[in-house]
């Protein structure tokens, strides 16, 4: 076999690369096998932002992806009602048949987008006892950024220093004048719609106009000011107007399921595009990469990667490696890297790599309907087929230890005129009376979501499984991580909170969850690489640059210490570009050579 990419030899099976090397070991480069400036190993938000950032400054780039292209016009909804699928929405109940991980992911995966394989089902992950983390994951171009709830809040220095404030974990090696032009960058790129809200525990940015707001947001606000809890527009990169070429929403929202004209950020419609028109760009796909490749120095020089076609080996060279394959794939990844210099995984030399699991717990502390919008005519509310307003954290914000938890969460509102009635199952009912009711609660249901930070413990991480292996022959990772008491005492705080806030509203309460989601639901993982000033304690420096591999740099969430009250995704976005523009800076300082 042999692979052509853009009509050089730029990437060569194992053997094959071994044979014209004249010997069977690794670690000589061919004369025949093209060196790139950068590999860059995934395409969601800070694989794709780094691959941009590094060809638009004119380096010759190679991006591998997991899984397949993303092709809107085939994966996404393209205005089509559920009606029209052949299995209403719910997709083929054999469609997993086989496969290794045959539990479907909740919001994201839907028929839309089934029979293109974007979803990653092939390759098992093992857990400790006692642990049920829900990995969920994309394995197409643009990942989970093509389908996230684009809530893009800026982190500050109350989550930057909070280890300061409250004695816990370890600060970020940042603090938020440092970060501010970069998340500056990220919001002028993105284009984020928001409002100045002057609140310590979410700094404002540059925003275009907000989101629209429902009748229910105004109802939800009023009983929020009666408790003393700010209820305000959210930070959502979502365009309100056209923005960078790009146009304004239309909201025919079913934006979960991917947007059909490129109206919010995502990588399929801004970052891949970006860095293809450079012409430095070679993008591989269906490649699942296995390791990092050494030197005999050490050094990053390559990576090896499975083609899921043809279950060959395959290798590729360059003068840095970034890695952006999602916060616990990444550390997979470096922990499957080993090698003389590296017998427990590169640049681990301190134990640290894949400690410090964090996550967000999600949950509904609440949920029930407003009475006094029964009998109102229903109207397209669910514009954004996600929240378009938050509670962000208002405990701890004047002393850290206000409360019985440390640090604070954010709770986010959904409800109004979806396109299914949601709260199906919330009320009790059966034949035509139940029928009527469901018309009758149409405009009227709401609910919570809480957004909880968990805390860095040394019994929250992954590893890998000494006795399994994935059908490529992979050695699977390891889940061990439990929710800790800080967070399950969040949890309880927002169920009375939710207790309140129905009442102050003259809402109607039929409900809350016993316990909170699934660890891993979230999609927000952090801490596994996690960056800092002392090499003892942290896997990459304040640039996200391995302390021991200075060519391997690290573009996603498990750089980030600990988890905040937000979201991750605007964060890795600006983190991203600090870091390549430190990298670019080194190639002109002659630190990294050019191939």
């Amino acid at each position: 076999m042999q692979i052509f990419v853009n009509r050089e030899v730029g990437v060569l099976p194992l053997q094959q690369a071994r044979t014209r090397q004249g010997r069977s070991k690794r670690g000589l480069f061919s004369l025949t096998t093209k060196i790139y400036d950068a590999i860059v190993v995934g395409t969601g938000a800070g694989g794709g932002t780094a691959m941009k950032v590094l060809c638009e400054a004119g380096l010759k780039v190679c991006a591998i992806n997991s899984g397949p292209r993303t092709d809107p016009a085939e994966d996404y909804r393209q205005h089509r009602q559920v009606y029209d699928l052949k299995f209403r929405g719910y997709g083929n109940p054999l469609r997993l048949e086989g496969k290794a991980h045959q539990e479907p992911y909740s919001v994201e995966e839907s028929e839309y987008s089934e029979g293109r394989d974007l979803f990653e089902h092939d390759i098992a992950y093992s857990t400790a006892p006692g642990t049920d983390w829900y990995w969920k994951r994309c394995k197409a171009t643009g990942g989970k950024a093509n389908f996230w709830g684009r809530s893009s809040a800026r982190f500050g220095d109350i989550d930057f220093k909070a280890a300061d404030l409250d004695g816990i974990g370890e600060n970020w090696p940042v603090d938020y004048a440092e970060i501010s032009p970069w998340f500056s960058k990220a919001e002028r790129y993105m284009g984020v719609a928001s409002t100045i809200q002057n609140r310590p525990s979410n700094p404002d940015g540059e925003y275009l106009p907000p989101m629209p707001w429902r009748c229910i947001d105004y109802i939800i606000q009023k009983g929020a000011e009666r408790i003393g809890v700010p209820y305000l527009p959210d930070r959502c990169a979502q365009l309100t107007v056209d923005h960078n070429n790009h146009p304004a929403c239309h909201y025919c929202g079913n934006c979960s399921r991917g947007c059909d004209v490129g109206s919010f950020f995502s990588p399929t419609w801004f970052t891949i595009p970006d860095a293809e028109a450079t012409k430095n760009l070679t993008l591989l796909t269906d490649a699942l990469v296995r390791n990092v490749i050494t030197d005999e120095n050490g050094l990053a020089r390559g990576v090896a990667y499975i083609d899921r076609g043809t279950r060959q080996e395959v290798e590729v060279y360059a003068k840095v490696v970034v890695l952006a394959a999602s916060c616990v794939e990444t550390a997979h990844i470096m922990l499957n890297s080993k090698s003389r210099h590296w017998p427990t995984g590169i640049a681990n030399s301190n134990g640290q790599l894949g400690r410090n699991l964090c996550d967000h717990l999600y949950g509904s502390p609440g949920y029930g309907y407003l009475p006094k919008l029964l009998g109102q005519p229903a109207t397209p509310d669910n514009i954004a087929d996600s929240t378009v307003a938050w509670m962000p954290r208002w405990q701890n914000l004047k002393n850290p230890h206000e409360e019985k938890f440390i640090r604070g969460y954010s709770v986010y509102m959904g409800g109004g005129c979806g396109e299914f009635p949601g709260y199906y199952g919330q009320i009790e009912g059966f034949g035509s009376q139940f029928k009527r009711d469901i018309k009758r609660y149409y405009p009227t249901g709401i609910g919570a979501l809480i957004q909880a930070p968990s805390l860095p413990s040394p019994t929250n991480y992954v590893d890998i499984d000494p006795d399994k292996e994935d059908i490529f022959g992979i050695p699977q990772l390891r889940f061990h991580f439990q929710w800790g008491q800080n967070e399950l005492l969040m949890w309880e705080h927002s169920k009375r909170l939710m207790t309140d806030l129905f009442k102050a509203m003259g809402g109607e309460m039929w409900g809350m969850d016993d316990e909170p989601n699934r660890p891993g639901t979230s999609l927000h993982e952090t801490g596994v690489c996690r960056f800092g000033n002392d090499s003892k304690t942290s896997v990459t420096n304040k640039w996200a640059q391995t302390h021991d591999v200075p060519n391997l740099y690290i573009c996603d969430a498990s750089i980030f210490p600990s988890p905040t009250d937000k979201t991750t995704t605007m964060p890795i976005i600006a983190f991203t570009m600090r870091t390549c523009d430190h990298m670019l800076n080194n190639f002109k300082q002659d630190i990294h050579k050019r191939a």
